[in-house]
């Protein structure tokens, strides 16, 4: 692929990104925080996955962090945006071992087997990170604190495992229409 094809479905992914995280939080404002956080999550673990599939690990991982910077910046991120790093690194992670083990098979059962394994690393490393560094902040009450180690364990697996999914069901439609 071209670089400029590269660069335009990078930057297309990352504007779809953000709006679907924009869109998600508007939309659902009115649902329990967990509920808003798997679908949204879902949504943003979905264009990871599609991101690896249709440009590349090194743009998914730049559309990995840089939506989470994003996210930040617009006001629809984490509360303390001290801990953006580690959501951006938690992408990056995602995309990391979805990209290395896609790169090895087309099949459809590695593939769900590297969103498992995927979704089980990303979870992880935001449950043993997040809830540390959010236990840390002076400013953050128990009930935050609390909040935050919730969202930050089981329900990454969950999105990151929907997402993923979502890719793999979306991935033959989308080659149809975009035909490389």
């Amino acid at each position: 692929m071209d670089k400029t094809r590269v660069v335009t479905r990078t930057g297309l992914a990352l504007a779809l990104l953000v709006v679907l995280q924009f869109l998600s939080s508007m939309a659902l404002g009115s649902l329990p925080q967990l509920a808003k956080q798997l679908i949204t999550g879902s949504l943003v673990n979905m264009m990871l996955a599609l991101s690896v599939v249709f440009i590349g690990m090194w743009p998914g991982i730049a559309v990995g962090i840089l939506s989470s910077v994003l996210a930040t910046l617009l006001g629809i991120g984490p509360v303390f945006p001290v801990i953006t790093p580690f959501i951006a690194a938690s992408n990056a992670i995602y995309v990391v071992i979805l990209a290395l083990i896609f790169k090895r098979s087309q099949a459809f059962s590695a593939r769900l087997g590297a969103v498992a394994v995927a979704a089980t690393v990303k979870c992880g490393f935001l449950w043993l990170t997040v809830p540390w560094v959010v236990s840390r902040i002076p400013e953050a009450k128990p009930p935050q604190v609390a909040m935050m180690t919730l969202m930050f364990s089981w329900p990454q697996a969950i999105t990151a495992v929907a997402g993923g999914v979502l890719c793999l069901l979306l991935t033959p439609v989308l080659r149809k229409a975009i035909k490389d």
